[in-house]
């Protein structure tokens, strides 16, 4: 259904939304960013041999440990003020009474704390994280601008650091991990899992590699779809797969990344992630991002998407 009233000049009305939402979160990540510097400085000393960017964000999130009004990052902090979708996932939405946009806006806020240090003697740490990724169809005057999809993911785990020079390669991160997530709806659109997970951090010089296998645990089965309790996407595994693989390469004050899963199955339907980020000003980055395959968000675990997206990127990888 579209709009009586069409506007002569979609594209201008986009743009102006899209600077609307630069403008709001800009004083924001500016702020933050600022901060960040300011809280990750340290009296000048020795510098002695140049560390890795893995040692570089270990540093300075033990740094940040100890001031009150610092949130750490866990997973990349970013706003793409825009960002196209070329196959827009239009099923779950057909009783609306308008389309989803192809446009839409999409960030990502994922915070962690440390809640214990060294359960073990110098060593093994119990950590807490949130993330949030939020799909806003903010140009979608039809439907009112709504959020098409928000997925919340709490998560804690124990994280060790063995530091094994193997070669060239450093084993330098194993966590063990239960995460939950949810798209906090009922009915037909309620999407959420849980898993027990694994996560092993390899480092060589400016690469890092995360390979983190999961399994997902079981949940009973629904005697109807709008039941409360019971299993909401039975099929999940065949589409956003028993694992992923992480990997970003720094240089020059860029970052390269990408993000892969797979079903390991005859019939793939696995995805990949990638991006880049640049810097823009102090620790505030420039992002682009791009996304194909399935289990984007959880609404659209079994829908096939294409996006690219441009925006602001505040904590990275690496």
């Amino acid at each position: 259904m579209t709009n009586p009233k069409e506007d002569n000049n979609p594209v201008l009305k986009r743009l102006l939304i899209g600077l609307l939402a630069t403008a709001l979160f800009w004083p924001g990540l500016l702020l933050a960013a600022e901060s960040s510097s300011e809280s990750s400085s340290a009296p000048e000393s020795d510098p002695g041999p140049p560390l890795n960017p893995v040692d570089q964000r270990l540093e300075a999130e033990d740094a940040s440990d100890e001031n009150p009004f610092v949130l750490t990052a866990h997973r990349p902090n970013y706003l793409l003020t825009y960002s196209y979708n070329f196959t827009p996932n239009e099923v779950p939405f057909e009783e609306e009474q308008g389309q989803i946009d192809h446009t839409e806006i999409k960030f990502q806020i994922s915070i962690k704390y440390k809640v214990i240090e060294s359960i073990f003697p110098d060593n093994g740490d119990l950590y807490f994280a949130y993330t949030n990724q939020s799909y806003w169809q903010a140009f979608n005057d039809d439907l009112s601008s709504p959020f098409r999809e928000i997925n919340h993911e709490p998560e804690f785990w124990i994280q060790f650091q063995p530091r094994l020079q193997l070669g060239t390669a450093r084993f330098s991160g194993l966590a063990l991990g239960f995460t939950h997530e949810s798209n906090g709806r009922g009915g037909s659109l309620s999407r959420s899992w849980n898993r027990i997970y694994l996560n092993f951090l390899w480092e060589m010089g400016n690469l890092a590699l995360a390979l983190k296998p999961w399994y997902r645990l079981p949940e009973d089965e629904k005697t109807d779809p709008a039941a409360p309790h019971g299993d909401d996407n039975p099929n999940i595994e065949k589409y956003m797969g028993n694992g992923e693989l992480t990997l970003a390469y720094h240089t020059n004050g860029n970052t390269f990344s990408a993000v892969l899963r797979n079903n390991l199955r005859a019939r793939n339907k696995g995805s990949i992630e990638m991006g880049w980020s640049f810097p823009l000003f102090r620790r505030l980055k420039g992002y682009v991002q791009y996304f194909n395959g399935y289990g984007e968000s959880l609404l659209d675990y079994d829908a096939y998407t294409n996006r690219i997206g441009a925006g602001f990127l505040l904590t990275d990888w690496l």
